[in-house]
Protein backbone atom coordinates (compact mmCIF):
# COMPACT_ATOMS: atom_id res chain seq x y z
CA UNK A 1 0.00 0.00 0.00
CA UNK A 2 1.39 3.42 -0.92
CA UNK A 3 2.60 5.46 2.07
CA UNK A 4 0.20 8.31 1.39
CA UNK A 5 -2.77 5.92 1.39
CA UNK A 6 -1.65 4.39 4.71
CA UNK A 7 -1.40 7.85 6.26
CA UNK A 8 -4.86 8.75 4.93
CA UNK A 9 -6.45 5.61 6.37
CA UNK A 10 -4.74 6.15 9.75
CA UNK A 11 -5.97 9.74 9.89
CA UNK A 12 -9.50 8.60 8.95
CA UNK A 13 -9.51 5.99 11.72
CA UNK A 14 -8.32 8.56 14.24
CA UNK A 15 -10.99 11.04 13.22
CA UNK A 16 -13.70 8.39 13.54
CA UNK A 17 -12.63 7.54 17.09
CA UNK A 18 -12.35 11.20 18.18
CA UNK A 19 -16.06 11.78 18.91
CA UNK A 20 -16.16 8.62 21.04
CA UNK A 21 -13.13 9.78 23.06
CA UNK A 22 -14.64 13.22 23.51
CA UNK A 23 -17.90 11.71 24.71
CA UNK A 24 -15.98 9.59 27.20
CA UNK A 25 -14.10 12.65 28.49
CA UNK A 26 -17.30 14.67 28.78
CA UNK A 27 -19.35 12.18 30.77
CA UNK A 28 -21.14 13.95 33.59
CA UNK A 29 -19.51 13.72 37.01
CA UNK A 30 -20.08 11.52 38.88
CA UNK A 31 -21.06 8.43 36.93
CA UNK A 32 -20.08 5.87 39.59
CA UNK A 33 -19.90 5.72 43.41
CA UNK A 34 -17.59 8.17 45.19
CA UNK A 35 -15.35 6.97 48.06
CA UNK A 36 -14.96 8.97 51.26
CA UNK A 37 -11.79 7.75 52.97
CA UNK A 38 -11.67 7.99 56.77
CA UNK A 39 -8.37 8.29 58.68
CA UNK A 40 -9.87 6.67 61.76
CA UNK A 41 -11.37 3.29 62.59
CA UNK A 42 -15.02 2.37 62.22
CA UNK A 43 -17.02 3.40 65.27
CA UNK A 44 -15.07 6.58 65.91
CA UNK A 45 -16.14 10.19 65.56
CA UNK A 46 -15.13 10.44 61.88
CA UNK A 47 -17.28 7.41 61.14
CA UNK A 48 -20.25 9.01 62.93
CA UNK A 49 -19.93 12.24 60.92
CA UNK A 50 -19.47 10.39 57.62
CA UNK A 51 -22.49 8.15 58.12
CA UNK A 52 -24.72 11.08 59.03
CA UNK A 53 -23.70 12.92 55.85
CA UNK A 54 -23.53 10.05 53.36
CA UNK A 55 -27.23 9.62 52.47
CA UNK A 56 -27.86 13.31 51.71
CA UNK A 57 -24.54 13.74 49.89
CA UNK A 58 -25.29 10.68 47.78
CA UNK A 59 -28.70 12.06 46.90
CA UNK A 60 -27.19 15.39 45.85
CA UNK A 61 -24.51 13.70 43.73
CA UNK A 62 -26.84 11.13 42.21
CA UNK A 63 -24.37 8.40 43.17
CA UNK A 64 -23.58 6.55 46.39
CA UNK A 65 -21.03 7.95 48.84
CA UNK A 66 -19.11 4.89 50.01
CA UNK A 67 -17.29 5.08 53.34
CA UNK A 68 -13.80 3.56 53.33
CA UNK A 69 -12.02 3.48 56.71
CA UNK A 70 -8.21 3.30 56.48
CA UNK A 71 -6.90 3.93 60.02
CA UNK A 72 -3.31 3.91 61.18
CA UNK A 73 -0.13 5.98 61.53
CA UNK A 74 -2.00 8.98 63.00
CA UNK A 75 -4.02 9.31 59.80
CA UNK A 76 -1.05 9.15 57.43
CA UNK A 77 -2.22 5.93 55.77
CA UNK A 78 -5.50 7.52 54.69
CA UNK A 79 -3.91 10.85 53.76
CA UNK A 80 -1.24 9.20 51.60
CA UNK A 81 -3.82 6.95 49.95
CA UNK A 82 -5.99 9.88 48.89
CA UNK A 83 -3.02 12.03 47.88
CA UNK A 84 -1.85 9.27 45.52
CA UNK A 85 -5.31 8.73 43.97
CA UNK A 86 -6.33 10.06 40.58
CA UNK A 87 -7.53 13.69 40.82
CA UNK A 88 -10.91 12.81 39.34
CA UNK A 89 -13.28 13.42 42.26
CA UNK A 90 -13.88 9.75 43.06
CA UNK A 91 -11.56 9.53 46.09
CA UNK A 92 -12.13 12.00 48.94
CA UNK A 93 -10.65 12.37 52.42
CA UNK A 94 -12.61 13.27 55.53
CA UNK A 95 -9.74 15.22 57.06
CA UNK A 96 -9.50 16.60 60.58
CA UNK A 97 -7.12 18.78 62.58
CA UNK A 98 -5.28 15.67 63.76
CA UNK A 99 -4.42 14.47 60.25
CA UNK A 100 -3.82 17.88 58.65
CA UNK A 101 -2.22 19.92 61.44
CA UNK A 102 -1.31 18.13 64.67
CA UNK A 103 0.25 14.91 63.36
CA UNK A 104 2.22 16.61 60.53
CA UNK A 105 3.60 19.11 63.05
CA UNK A 106 4.72 16.22 65.26
CA UNK A 107 6.48 14.61 62.30
CA UNK A 108 8.24 17.87 61.49
CA UNK A 109 6.45 18.17 58.14
CA UNK A 110 6.39 21.74 56.88
CA UNK A 111 2.99 23.40 56.34
CA UNK A 112 3.87 23.93 52.67
CA UNK A 113 4.57 20.22 52.12
CA UNK A 114 1.35 19.26 53.90
CA UNK A 115 -0.66 21.65 51.73
CA UNK A 116 0.71 20.43 48.39
CA UNK A 117 -0.78 16.94 48.39
CA UNK A 118 -4.47 17.70 48.94
CA UNK A 119 -6.91 20.45 47.99
CA UNK A 120 -9.74 21.71 50.24
CA UNK A 121 -13.38 21.22 49.27
CA UNK A 122 -15.45 22.18 52.32
CA UNK A 123 -15.07 22.62 56.07
CA UNK A 124 -17.89 20.36 57.21
CA UNK A 125 -18.22 20.72 60.97
CA UNK A 126 -16.66 21.36 64.36
CA UNK A 127 -17.23 19.36 67.52
CA UNK A 128 -15.94 19.88 71.07
CA UNK A 129 -14.82 16.99 73.23
CA UNK A 130 -16.40 15.65 76.40
CA UNK A 131 -14.24 14.82 79.42
CA UNK A 132 -15.68 11.49 80.58
CA UNK A 133 -14.71 8.96 83.23
CA UNK A 134 -15.63 5.48 84.32
CA UNK A 135 -18.11 5.97 87.21
CA UNK A 136 -16.07 3.60 89.35
CA UNK A 137 -13.40 6.31 89.57
CA UNK A 138 -15.78 8.04 91.97
CA UNK A 139 -15.45 11.63 90.72
CA UNK A 140 -18.26 13.90 89.58
CA UNK A 141 -16.47 17.08 88.51
CA UNK A 142 -13.20 18.33 87.08
CA UNK A 143 -12.25 19.64 90.52
CA UNK A 144 -12.74 16.18 92.01
CA UNK A 145 -10.75 14.62 89.15
CA UNK A 146 -7.83 16.99 89.77
CA UNK A 147 -7.95 16.29 93.50
CA UNK A 148 -7.89 12.54 92.84
CA UNK A 149 -5.01 12.87 90.36
CA UNK A 150 -2.95 14.76 92.94
CA UNK A 151 -3.76 12.30 95.73
CA UNK A 152 -2.98 8.96 94.08
CA UNK A 153 0.61 7.67 94.15
CA UNK A 154 0.59 6.67 90.46
CA UNK A 155 -0.59 8.68 87.49
CA UNK A 156 -4.19 8.36 86.43
CA UNK A 157 -4.38 7.29 82.80
CA UNK A 158 -6.42 8.69 79.94
CA UNK A 159 -7.26 6.94 76.68
CA UNK A 160 -7.13 8.61 73.28
CA UNK A 161 -7.79 7.63 69.68
CA UNK A 162 -4.06 7.84 68.98
CA UNK A 163 -0.94 9.93 69.49
CA UNK A 164 -1.34 13.32 67.86
CA UNK A 165 -5.14 13.15 67.89
CA UNK A 166 -7.28 16.02 69.13
CA UNK A 167 -8.30 13.93 72.15
CA UNK A 168 -4.62 13.43 73.02
CA UNK A 169 -3.86 17.15 72.75
CA UNK A 170 -6.96 18.20 74.70
CA UNK A 171 -6.10 15.92 77.62
CA UNK A 172 -2.44 16.93 77.57
CA UNK A 173 -3.24 20.65 77.56
CA UNK A 174 -5.83 20.22 80.31
CA UNK A 175 -3.31 18.37 82.51
CA UNK A 176 -0.79 21.16 82.02
CA UNK A 177 -3.34 23.82 82.95
CA UNK A 178 -4.47 21.82 85.99
CA UNK A 179 -0.94 21.15 87.20
CA UNK A 180 -1.37 17.38 87.23
CA UNK A 181 0.41 14.48 85.54
CA UNK A 182 -1.71 12.03 83.56
CA UNK A 183 -0.54 8.90 81.74
CA UNK A 184 -1.39 8.82 78.03
CA UNK A 185 -2.62 5.48 76.66
CA UNK A 186 -3.03 5.76 72.88
CA UNK A 187 -5.28 3.37 70.95
CA UNK A 188 -5.72 2.56 67.29
CA UNK A 189 -9.09 4.32 67.32
CA UNK A 190 -11.71 5.91 69.52
CA UNK A 191 -13.90 2.80 69.72
CA UNK A 192 -11.04 0.74 71.17
CA UNK A 193 -10.21 3.50 73.66
CA UNK A 194 -13.78 3.73 74.90
CA UNK A 195 -14.03 -0.03 75.21
CA UNK A 196 -11.17 -0.07 77.71
CA UNK A 197 -12.57 2.89 79.64
CA UNK A 198 -15.85 1.01 79.99
CA UNK A 199 -13.95 -2.04 81.22
CA UNK A 200 -12.15 0.06 83.82
CA UNK A 201 -8.72 -0.54 82.29
CA UNK A 202 -8.27 3.22 81.79
CA UNK A 203 -10.40 5.64 83.85
CA UNK A 204 -10.50 8.80 81.68
CA UNK A 205 -11.23 9.66 78.05
CA UNK A 206 -11.56 12.90 76.10
CA UNK A 207 -13.86 12.18 73.17
CA UNK A 208 -16.77 13.53 71.17
CA UNK A 209 -20.32 13.24 72.39
CA UNK A 210 -21.28 11.27 69.27
CA UNK A 211 -19.10 8.36 70.32
CA UNK A 212 -20.42 8.05 73.89
CA UNK A 213 -23.92 9.60 74.05
CA UNK A 214 -25.75 6.28 74.68
CA UNK A 215 -23.15 5.32 77.29
CA UNK A 216 -23.72 8.58 79.17
CA UNK A 217 -27.47 8.10 79.04
CA UNK A 218 -27.10 4.56 80.39
CA UNK A 219 -24.81 5.66 83.22
CA UNK A 220 -21.93 3.56 81.94
CA UNK A 221 -19.75 6.66 81.61
CA UNK A 222 -19.94 9.96 83.48
CA UNK A 223 -19.40 13.32 81.76
CA UNK A 224 -17.50 15.99 83.71
CA UNK A 225 -17.14 18.86 81.25
CA UNK A 226 -17.07 19.86 77.58
CA UNK A 227 -14.01 21.43 75.94
CA UNK A 228 -15.88 23.87 73.68
CA UNK A 229 -16.62 27.54 74.23
CA UNK A 230 -20.31 26.86 74.90
CA UNK A 231 -22.32 24.20 76.70
CA UNK A 232 -23.84 21.47 74.58
CA UNK A 233 -27.49 22.18 73.71
CA UNK A 234 -28.29 18.50 74.27
CA UNK A 235 -26.58 18.51 77.71
CA UNK A 236 -27.13 22.01 79.10
CA UNK A 237 -26.19 21.02 82.65
CA UNK A 238 -22.71 19.94 81.60
CA UNK A 239 -20.25 22.81 82.26
CA UNK A 240 -17.42 23.79 79.96
CA UNK A 241 -13.81 23.32 81.02
CA UNK A 242 -13.50 27.13 81.02
CA UNK A 243 -16.44 27.42 83.43
CA UNK A 244 -14.80 24.83 85.65
CA UNK A 245 -11.91 27.11 86.48
CA UNK A 246 -9.79 27.13 83.31
CA UNK A 247 -10.62 30.40 81.64
CA UNK A 248 -9.94 30.49 77.91
CA UNK A 249 -9.64 26.71 77.56
CA UNK A 250 -11.21 25.71 74.26
CA UNK A 251 -10.35 22.92 71.88
CA UNK A 252 -12.50 21.17 69.29
CA UNK A 253 -12.14 18.77 66.42
CA UNK A 254 -12.98 19.97 62.93
CA UNK A 255 -13.84 17.88 59.89
CA UNK A 256 -13.35 18.82 56.27
CA UNK A 257 -13.45 17.17 52.87
CA UNK A 258 -10.29 17.21 50.75
CA UNK A 259 -9.35 15.81 47.35
CA UNK A 260 -6.07 15.05 45.57
CA UNK A 261 -4.28 18.18 44.40
CA UNK A 262 -5.03 18.92 40.77
CA UNK A 263 -8.69 17.92 40.92
CA UNK A 264 -10.52 20.10 38.34
CA UNK A 265 -12.33 23.14 39.76
CA UNK A 266 -15.76 22.10 38.37
CA UNK A 267 -15.52 18.79 40.24
CA UNK A 268 -14.49 20.56 43.46
CA UNK A 269 -17.49 22.88 43.02
CA UNK A 270 -19.81 19.92 42.44
CA UNK A 271 -18.58 18.20 45.60
CA UNK A 272 -18.84 21.39 47.64
CA UNK A 273 -22.44 21.85 46.52
CA UNK A 274 -23.32 18.26 47.45
CA UNK A 275 -21.87 18.50 50.95
CA UNK A 276 -23.38 21.96 51.48
CA UNK A 277 -26.74 20.50 50.48
CA UNK A 278 -26.32 17.74 53.08
CA UNK A 279 -25.35 20.23 55.79
CA UNK A 280 -28.42 22.36 55.03
CA UNK A 281 -30.77 19.40 55.49
CA UNK A 282 -32.96 19.85 58.61
CA UNK A 283 -32.58 16.15 59.38
CA UNK A 284 -28.78 16.34 59.23
CA UNK A 285 -28.72 19.46 61.40
CA UNK A 286 -31.03 17.83 63.96
CA UNK A 287 -28.82 14.75 64.19
CA UNK A 288 -25.68 16.88 64.40
CA UNK A 289 -27.16 19.00 67.22
CA UNK A 290 -28.07 15.91 69.23
CA UNK A 291 -24.41 14.85 69.11
CA UNK A 292 -22.88 18.25 69.82
CA UNK A 293 -21.65 18.73 66.24
CA UNK A 294 -21.79 22.21 64.70
CA UNK A 295 -22.25 22.27 60.89
CA UNK A 296 -20.04 24.81 59.09
CA UNK A 297 -20.04 24.60 55.27
CA UNK A 298 -17.16 26.99 54.45
CA UNK A 299 -16.08 27.52 50.85
CA UNK A 300 -12.86 25.93 49.53
CA UNK A 301 -11.12 29.31 49.83
CA UNK A 302 -12.25 29.85 53.42
CA UNK A 303 -11.31 26.29 54.31
CA UNK A 304 -7.84 26.87 52.84
CA UNK A 305 -7.38 29.90 55.11
CA UNK A 306 -8.51 27.91 58.15
CA UNK A 307 -6.07 25.13 57.26
CA UNK A 308 -3.18 27.59 57.10
CA UNK A 309 -4.04 28.97 60.54
CA UNK A 310 -4.40 25.49 62.08
CA UNK A 311 -1.14 24.20 60.62
CA UNK A 312 0.81 27.17 61.91
CA UNK A 313 -0.89 26.98 65.31
CA UNK A 314 0.18 23.40 65.92
CA UNK A 315 3.60 23.88 64.37
CA UNK A 316 4.22 26.71 66.87
CA UNK A 317 2.99 24.47 69.69
CA UNK A 318 5.37 21.66 68.73
CA UNK A 319 8.30 24.05 68.45
CA UNK A 320 7.54 25.39 71.93
CA UNK A 321 7.23 22.08 73.78
CA UNK A 322 6.91 19.11 71.46
CA UNK A 323 4.05 16.65 71.16
CA UNK A 324 4.39 14.15 74.02
CA UNK A 325 4.23 10.40 73.57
Amino acid sequence: MPPNRRLFLAALAASCSLPQRLLADERPYPDRPVRLVLPNAVGGASDVVARLLAPAVGTALGESLVIDARPGAAGKIAVDHVAAAAPDGYTLLLANNGTQAIAPAGRGTSPDDTAKALAPVILVARAPLVVAVNPRLGVGSLAALIERAKAVPVRLAYASGGAGSTSHMAAYLFARRAGIALQHVPYSGTAAAIRDVLAGEVPIVFTQLGTIAPLLDAGQLRALAVTGAQRLPSHPALPTVAESGFRGFEISTWYGVMVPAGTPAPIVARLHAAFAHALASPDTRRQFAALGIEPVGDSPADFAVALTVERQRWRDFVRAQGIPE
